[in-house]
């Protein structure tokens, strides 16, 4: 017998998604042979319900009415990023571009340069070359090439992969670069935390006499935005920060490229860039957003 669901009681998704943003950081602070018995268990477990929801949707397929359900249970934000999460729906494509380019960027740092993602446009994929990987040069166009084909191993839909002038990114800074002087205050910079007390595996908020602003730290990157989500204005920091650098909202699903701040399921829309600098390794940040 199967129980009947009760709306009224019905969990929200944005505690669902608190409920486990917090286990995971519990398990963070594990030793090494816990933290490798959790990931096992979470592993069976996430095979188990995927197997589970494979079943469920090869069933609704093959009924007219249950392929319209299916539809719209997909369109529901939690219902997809579970789907999403476990494989069973096929990432968006700017998902996958933006995989393609995290797993390359290791090669262009090597070089000493980077590599980003801009937009992916029609069936294009523009992206920004850094430092010794912009240009006309030999390892340039080494990159270029790399770039490409790994794009489109994981996303055969795009035709070409397009380099864009570079020029300095908003809310993009190597942590290794410190300003000459230290931000003023006088000038609207706000000093945040240090960059040692910026985690990975969890977006930081910046809360102080009316500045609103999230930290995210990538590797070598830390990026600054306002903490407010364009659907609604509501506030982004328990949002859960998937391993690839997807940001999803804990209000209403929207996800985000934290690398650019492009919504990944509504390209219309767009986190808010803010200028940051690292002066001795403190994050300073301009809640303003002028440059200065």
């Amino acid at each position: 017998m199967i129980a009947e669901a009760d709306s009224a009681r019905d969990p929200k998704p944005e505690d669902l998604v608190a409920a486990v943003d917090r286990a995971r950081r519990r398990a963070d602070g594990f030793g090494d042979e816990p933290k490798a018995a959790v990931a096992a268990f979470t592993s069976a477990l996430e095979a188990f319900h995927a197997e589970a929801l494979r079943r469920i949707v090869r069933r609704l397929r093959a009924d007219e009415r249950g392929k319209e359900l299916l539809f719209e249970l997909v369109d529901d934000p939690l219902v997809h990023a579970a789907m999403l999460t476990l494989g069973i729906v096929k990432p968006d494509v700017v998902v996958r571009v933006a995989r393609a380019i995290e797993r390359v960027r290791p090669y262009a740092q090597s070089h000493g340069g980077d590599v980003e993602l801009v937009r992916v446009e029609a069936k294009v994929a523009y992206v920004r070359m850094h430092g010794a990987c912009s240009g006309c040069s030999a390892s340039a166009q080494t990159l270029s090439e790399s770039v490409e084909t790994a794009v489109k191993a994981v996303a055969p839909e795009i035709e070409r992969v397009e380099a864009i002038a570079d020029r300095p990114v908003v809310g993009l800074v190597t942590l290794t670069v410190k300003a000459d002087e230290a931000p003023s205050e006088r000038h609207g910079w706000v000093a945040g935390p240090s960059v040692d007390e910026l985690a990975e595996s969890r977006p930081t908020r910046v809360l102080n006499e009316g500045c609103d602003v999230l930290l995210v730290r990538r590797g070598e990157r830390v990026f600054a935005y306002r903490n407010s989500c364009p659907h609604q204005g509501m506030p982004l920091d328990d949002g859960m920060l998937s391993d690839d650098g997807v940001l999803m909202c804990p209000w209403h699903g929207l996800q985000f490229d934290v690398c650019s701040g492009e919504c990944v399921n509504e390209p219309s829309v767009q986190l808010e860039p803010l200028p940051l600098k690292i002066h001795e390794r403190v994050v300073w940040i301009r809640p303003n957003g002028v440059h200065a």
